[in-house]
């Protein structure tokens, strides 16, 4: 057996693993495109899987493409998807390529840079054409690109190593997790757990990702030892009891890697301790494995036994990574090894039959890469990073020396080898490729690998100014500025701000230290600490106005503005926007003007009169959407959701909303769908949708976390907590709002200077209802009353009228409190009317009815308390319209009459109970023994007491006859995962199917 050039094991334990993939390949195939996530430790399989797929899904027709990521092409963009596409793109002719991208350039010089010439000449995108909208269209024309080619044959693309994956690779991988649905493409994504640390962008993805429910996640487990056993028995043709201590043995020592396994088995074959003898495999006796300690002494004792010149071959081709060509090899063989043409084939051979690399074409020349990127790895560190630094030099030079005129077109390829270089070596040519690959990489949308290389070159420009020119630095100063702000990296980006800023008062040019100072100031406000952003700001606004540049002026002023409104600075947010509106009337630009309303808009909302902010969102509406910009549309739409949110407008939030949940997916933004789910969730917690609101809470909550927005964090936990007191989950409820209060800062507050109101405010509100949640009536009035000076102190009396008054008059009524519920009243009914706030003016009926009650005005009480519930329950407002029919139900009751009353408690009872809003329902049969009233009983939960509160969740929906599908796009989870929940459900409440669940359910009273 030729085992040593083949050696492939059988495929063995993984059955579960690929019949996952057989199933969600049938979705996508059905027009339901999914993304599978596989990781696990290096070496455990997640390859082996993915070709094992492969192979079935082109069995079935399908269109398979497979793709790496790299090491050395971490600042090439797009190189994974490029990777895996432009072979298949390349065999293309110029006719089906152009057919295929509609012409679009961006599209090929993403995937298949060298092709990109095929569908036509010109600019990749227009000059008018913001960054942000050229990653939008290039993402949605890639979106669009993929389902043309799965029109016909459905298409499974494949890409592995994502541990090394460039950032762009990232944000698309993101990009398509999320905007499949609909098309024939299974997305596979793998990678390596235990390799290196995940890069910060690739972990958010992943949560973001996970948290939206996007993605098939699978974690591949190491072997068995049944399955290392059966391995061995199918591969030697050996019987299992022969082999069944030895695999024990082998399975300890490797803990059941497959990289592992099949090393030492080669290892153990080629020094003979496990060898064939009368057509029979022997030497399955050996007592203990010489297992090397660790991988790398197994693959150092693989590497030992080559030819000097394979072992100097095979190092080149580990410097080289994915430029590792013929010709490469060739030219640097030449001049530094040196081989001559036989010896380099002859290197490449024995290389070959070892089991080590791989040849493939790639256009007229032939690449070569490793079989397992620890081959290459263990290289690497074998000759340290001296020589590893001398070698990416050699390599720059050879690749530019083999591209000859075509070199620009591998100005990436080798720029990648000069970031790894010796910053010392060649510093002149290294600063000219690092500034092309940072500009390539620029006009590719790839901000993160530009500011890689553009840094690299600053970095070896101001290290050797005797040979690179001033103006050199001053350009990389400039664009790794905005690159670094566009990164939100801000003390990055306010380090390059001050050095161009001080350069620019070197060239006497007052223009460039405006603009260091406005964006100084703009980094200052994205890490929160805005006093000092405004002191940049004014003087930003200070030089645009001596040279009477009216476009920056209002630029500047609108960042103003924004910043002094986040900090409760009303008056003079006002002030500096309107200001700022002037001039872009007198200017006619359609983007400031949209900008100017949406901020005037966002400051009526909490301030009032709501009047004003309707005017203010019409305009910014019209003017964004004649603007074109989509992230300025997008917030246009937000701030009028918020705005309809808050005066109960249900029409128009349906409209904005909808909206908004469009664009942010256009835009793939976390960020941006973050702050609509934010909209949805207080919309579903005030009309009663709890289940999905707690569903949605919790995941938004996560991406809050991910993407550390702290303000928004504390709003999100505000409104959750708010659901989860209404149903009695205190506990629950007690940690978010320690959570809010934390992130917000709420504890060292001083009122004297500014601060986050929209973080710090929403806290107090949240502790306030906590405090009343828990009988703390006292303590939550007091936390009220700082509450309500924060709001006046600010003018952001939205917060107070929405949920903090409504709690303390409720809490003044338990205390009988007359001249706090007085006082309430007053501000509730004056405020509420300034922001034409229907659940505020409802409330104030609440509180005149209670007061009316309590004065022995029963017939004025019954009718304020009936006026109430009519006009909650047309926002809707369930949960406070039935607590309201509770407080009828008391009144009624002392009017005499009994039957009115059990009627407005029983009503109160049956809303309670389809909320799940135990502690009010159980109020509302204590209130129905004490009128002598017939209970309904209660729903029994003694058989479901073992249910998670996710599987209790599911459960409700299966009793309202839900499918797997619709109950996991109401959850936010696959219909897999939905089904593993049902799954467990049926042995902890021993059911035998769907069906009787169901049955058992509605039994329980959970279909309400």
């Amino acid at each position: 057996m030729p085992i040593m050039s083949a050696f492939a094991l059988p495929f063995s334990g993984r059955h579960r693993e690929l019949e996952l993939v057989s199933q969600v390949r049938g979705e996508a195939a059905a027009g339901h495109g999914q993304l599978l996530l596989l990781s696990g430790d290096g070496g455990v399989g997640k390859t082996r899987l993915v070709q094992e797929a492969a192979t079935a899904a082109r069995a079935a027709g399908w269109q398979v493409a497979i793709g790496n990521a790299y090491p050395l092409e971490t600042a090439i963009p797009y190189a994974s998807f490029a990777d895996a596409l432009g072979p298949l793109l390349a065999a293309l002719d110029s006719g089906a390529l152009m057919r295929l991208t509609r012409g679009d350039r961006g599209v090929m010089a993403a995937l298949a840079p060298q092709l990109a010439e095929r569908t036509g000449s010109g600019a990749l995108f227009p000059e008018s054409v913001t960054p942000g909208e050229q990653r939008v269209r290039l993402h949605a024309a890639i979106l669009q690109l993929l389902a043309r080619l799965s029109d016909k044959h459905p298409l499974m693309l494949c890409l592995e190593n994502l541990q090394w994956a460039d950032s762009s690779s990232v944000e698309l991988l993101h990009f398509l997790g999320r905007q499949l649905s609909g098309h024939r493409v299974l997305l596979i994504g793998s990678w390596n757990e235990t390799d290196q640390p995940l890069a910060a962008d690739f972990r958010l993805a992943l949560r973001s990702l996970r948290g939206l429910g996007a993605a098939n996640d699978v974690r591949l487990a190491p072997l068995a030892a049944d399955d290392v056993q059966l391995m061995l028995a199918q591969h030697f043709g050996v019987d299992s009891e022969v082999i069944h201590a030895f695999a024990s043995r082998l399975h300890h020592a490797t803990q059941g890697n497959a990289f592992f396994i099949e090393q030492t088995l080669r290892e153990l074959i080629t020094r003979g301790d496990l060898r064939q003898q009368g057509g029979a495999w022997i030497g399955w006796h050996i007592e203990s494995l010489v297992l090397p300690p660790s991988v790398r002494d197994v693959l150092d004792a693989r590497l030992a036994r080559l030819s000097t010149a394979a072992r100097q071959v095979a190092e080149i081709v580990a410097v080289a990574g994915t430029t590792a060509t013929h010709d490469v090899l060739h030219a640097v063989t030449t001049s530094t090894v040196p081989l001559d043409s036989d010896t380099l084939r002859s290197a490449l051979h024995e290389l070959r039959e070892a089991g080590l690399i791989t040849e493939g074409a790639a256009g007229q020349d032939i690449s070569y890469a490793f079989t397992h990127p620890m081959l290459q790895q263990a290289l690497v560190q074998a000759f340290g990073l001296a020589r590893e630094r001398d070698m990416h030099a050699v390599l720059a030079l050879a690749l530019e020396q083999a591209a000859g005129g075509q070199a620009s077109n591998q100005a990436e390829a080798i720029a990648a080898h000069w970031l790894r270089a010796d910053p010392r070596a060649h510093p002149a040519i290294a600063v000219r490729w690092l500034m092309m690959a940072g500009r390539v990489a620029l006009r590719r949308l790839a901000r993160r690998e530009a500011a890689a290389s553009l840094r690299a070159a600053l970095d070896r420009t101001d290290a050797h100014p005797e040979v690179v020119p001033a103006a050199t630095a001053a350009e990389l100063v400039d664009e790794l500025a905005r690159v670094y702000r566009r990164l939100a990296e801000y003390h990055e980006a306010i380090l390059m701000s001050e050095r161009a800023r001080d350069l620019a008062h070197a060239a006497g040019t007052p223009q460039g230290v405006a603009v260091a100072e406005r964006r100084i100031g703009l980094s200052l406000q994205g890490l929160g600490r805005r006093e000092e952003a405004l002191q940049h700001f004014d003087e930003a606004i200070a030089i645009a106005r001596t040279l009477r540049d009216d476009t920056f002026l209002v630029r500047s002023q609108l960042a103003k503005a924004d910043c002094l409104q986040a900090l409760g600075l009303v008056e003079d947010a006002k002030r500096e926007v309107n200001e700022a509106l002037a001039t872009a009337e007198r200017l006619d630009q359609l983007p400031m003007l949209a900008r100017a309303h949406r901020m005037l808009l966002l400051l009526h909302v909490w301030t009032g009169p709501a009047h004003r902010a309707w005017t203010h969102a019409r305009s910014a509406v019209v003017l964004a959407e004649r603007s074109g910009e989509r992230n300025l549309i997008w917030s246009a739409h937000y701030a009028a959701a918020v705005l309809a949110a808050l005066t109960s407008n249900t029409a128009a939030l349906t409209a904005h909303l909808s909206e908004t949940m469009r664009l942010a997916q256009e835009l793939a933004s976390p960020l941006l769908e973050l702050r609509t789910m934010e909209i949805a969730l207080e919309y579903r917690a005030a009309i009663g949708e709890w289940d999905r609101a707690l569903a949605d809470g919790e995941r938004a909550l996560g991406l809050g976390r991910a993407l550390d927005q702290t303000t928004l964090l504390a709003r999100i936990a505000h409104w959750v907590s708010g659901v989860y007191m209404q149903r009695g989950d205190l506990s629950a409820a007690q940690r978010l709002v320690q959570e809010a209060w934390d992130v917000a800062g709420a504890a060292g507050l001083d009122l004297s200077r500014p601060f986050e109101v929209h973080g710090v405010l929403p806290a107090y509100v949240a502790k306030t209802r906590y405090l009343y949640a828990v009988g703390e009536h006292a303590q939550a009035l007091v936390h009220g009353q700082t509450a309500l000076a924060i709001a006046d102190r600010t003018g952001y009396i939205a917060w107070a009228v929405y949920r903090l008054l409504p709690t303390m008059a409720s809490a003044a009524l338990i205390l009988g409190d007359r001249e706090t519920l007085h006082q309430v009243r007053n501000r509730l009914e004056e405020d509420a009317e300034r922001l034409a706030h229907p659940i505020g003016q409802a409330w104030v009926r609440v509180i005149d009815g209670e007061s009316a009650y309590e004065a022995g005005r029963l017939d004025e009480a019954v009718s304020q308390l009936q006026r109430a519930i009519a006009a909650l329950e047309a926002i809707p407002y369930p949960f406070d319209a039935a607590e309201t029919r509770v407080r009828l139900a008391r009144v009624l009751a002392a009017q005499g009459a009994r039957h009115d009353a059990v009627h407005e408690a029983r009503e109160a009872l049956t809303m309670f109970e389809r909320l799940g809003a135990r502690p009010a329902a159980e109020q509302a049969r204590t209130l129905l023994r004490e009128l002598g009233a017939r209970l309904p009983s209660a729903p029994s939960t003694s058989l479901l007491a073992n249910l998670t509160s996710r599987e209790l969740e599911i459960v409700k929906l299966v009793a309202q006859r839900l499918s797997n599908k619709e109950i996991g796009a109401r959850l936010g989870i696959t219909a897999r995962t939905a089904g593993t929940h049902l799954a467990n459900v049926f042995d902890k409440l021993n059911v035998r199917d769907r069906t009787a669940l169901g049955d058992l359910a509605r039994e329980q009273g959970l279909h309400r």
